[in-house]
């Protein structure tokens, strides 16, 4: 025994004696873990989790995440017993969706794979002599240069001419997000100091109001309290219990309250009849038979919108030059022409959707990080990231204009460019699109390109074939796109730069000029 133990390593640099422990891959090893963890064993088997081990690597499963996460200290506690502690690089809190890597295989979802191995031809050194294996799986940002295993894994994928499902980039070297606090606060002062806006994201979150206070009761997390003051706007996503005060008092003071899926997709919202200006909407109804106003409308919202695009790519191609982000620029600018010649809506829908295409394609050829591609626009559901991205942004820059139009008492249905027989938001579609470049595609690039956003912040595809930010990254996605709208742009009718809040509330004005006062609507163009 007492020789097995202090055996040396034969390496080509000269023979090692270990200092402490057992020597790597020593024949004694398994039997001695299995010896010295039996008591662990009898332990983690008197309870209600599940415990897999070969030697001394083991994993505990649990049906819920805090059972896990109890389990993490209970295990600690018993190995502290015994003189051992955990591996602070090799013990994580994961799950099968999430992925992870055990006894040489990868476990992704329902896929299991072999993980291959590979010779260092270099002479092993002293740490890789205490660290080292001979199985290897990255889990850092992608590496420069993929294994053998991960080269035929992406032909494998390829070959099948299916997408790559997000979290099993695990296995390509990428990093998944650790869940976290995020704070998301609003830098603006020009409204009322505080958060403007209230996300309601944690799924199980009941909200009371206590005196002059929400109170936020998240699951196994301790209350917060906001002030009813600082609240300008509420949004809910999914599983959000409000009591009957917290919505008595939304109404009672015109805040207004928009309900999602958990995925951010639009369900309704909450809308006091005070918010209703009678006069304004009589003219609203009175201008839906005004062709000449809908059509001058619309046609001033597709040219803000094709002008921002425009703007959009030539700020992003100016260093890279892309013949085809080139060509789609000339192609938006004649576009932009034809547009503000059209004399029906049909023509200037049609412009508008050509404009999209070619906008789109030559967005996704801007694109620096390999894990992202991009080449159309889809939706409902989006059945990849950056779609996903895009469709997420746009609920929540649709859910800031609702908000506003409601608050200037326009009814948010008597749209001009957008239309159909049936019953929808048009008004706060219309004027979205002046927005969708300046605000969420500059963001949705910059977090892609900059690696913010990585492809195992994404779910695995729906029975839909949908892909959406999981639960890990989508508070900081919100956290960035609340800084987003706290920006300060110039806008002509203030001397001062504004946030993209505020000038989303200087159009809706505008447009309630032009309705009342017969000032023709000017879309907000952005100026780089």
């Amino acid at each position: 025994m007492e020789q097995w133990l202090s055996v040396g390593i034969l390496t080509r640099e000269g023979v090692y004696f270990p200092q402490q422990g057992i020597p790597q891959r020593a024949v004694i090893s398994p039997l001695l873990a299995n010896v010295y963890l039996d008591d662990f064993d009898e332990a983690i088997d008197g309870t209600k989790l599940k415990l897999v081990r070969y030697a001394d690597d083991f994993g505990v499963l649990g049906r819920k995440q805090q059972h896990v996460q109890a389990a993490r200290e209970q295990v600690s506690q018993l190995l502290g017993e015994m003189g051992l502690v955990l591996h602070p690089q090799k013990t994580s809190l994961t799950s099968f969706e999430r992925g992870f890597q055990f006894l040489g295989h990868v476990f992704s979802g329902d896929l299991v794979l072999p993980m291959k191995k590979v010779t260092d031809p270099k002479p092993p050194d002293e740490t890789n002599i205490r660290l080292g294996s001979d199985l290897r799986l990255v889990h850092t940002d992608a590496p420069a240069q993929n294994t053998q295993m991960e080269q035929a894994l992406l032909a494998a994928l390829k070959a099948s001419q299916q997408p790559i499902p997000p979290p099993l980039f695990v296995v390509l070297g990428y990093r998944v997000r650790e869940p976290e606090r995020v704070e998301i606060t609003s830098s603006e002062t020009i409204w009322r100091t505080g958060m403007s806006t209230l996300y309601l994201v944690h799924q199980g979150t009941t909200v009371k109001k206590e005196q002059s206070r929400y109170v936020l009761k998240l699951p196994k997390e301790a209350a917060l309290e906001i002030p009813v003051r600082e609240v300008e706007r509420v949004l809910v996503f999914g599983n959000i219990q409000l009591t009957a005060a917290v919505i008595a008092e939304c109404l009672e003071n015109q805040v207004p309250v928009v309900f999602m899926s958990q995925l951010g997709d639009y369900r309704g919202h909450l809308w006091s009849a005070e918010y209703n200006d009678i006069g304004t909407e009589l003219v609203q109804y009175q201008h839906q038979g005004n062709e000449g106003f809908k059509l001058a409308t619309a046609r001033a919202i597709v040219a803000g919108k094709l002008t921002n695009s425009r703007q959009l790519l030539l700020r992003l191609n100016r260093k890279r030059q892309l013949p085809e982000v080139a060509e789609a620029i000339a192609t938006l600018a004649e576009l932009l022409e034809s547009s503000l010649q059209a004399d029906n809506l049909n023509a200037l829908r049609g412009y508008e959707g050509l404009a999209a295409a070619k906008y789109f394609r030559a967005l996704g050829a801007l694109i620096v990080n390999p894990a992202f591609t991009f080449t159309e626009r889809n939706r409902r559901p989006p059945k990849d990231p950056v779609n996903s991205l895009l469709s997420f942004g746009y609920t929540l820059l649709f859910n800031n204009v609702l908000s506003l139009l409601l608050a200037e008492g326009l009814n948010p249905y008597l749209g001009n460019l957008h239309g159909s027989e049936k019953k929808q938001t048009f008004l706060a579609f219309d004027l979205v699109e002046e927005f969708r470049s300046p605000v969420v595609d500059s963001l949705v690039m910059r977090l892609i390109n900059q690696k913010f956003l990585k492809p195992t912040d994404f779910t695995w595809p729906n029975a839909e074939g949908g892909i959406y930010l999981n639960d890990a990254a989508r508070r900081p996605f919100l956290k960035q796109f609340e800084e987003r709208l706290s920006l300060k742009v110039s806008h002509p009718d203030v001397a001062e730069p504004v946030s993209y809040r505020r000038v989303m509330q200087l159009q809706v004005q505008r447009y309630k000029r032009a309705l009342l006062e017969g000032v023709p609507y000017e879309a907000f163009r952005k100026v780089n």
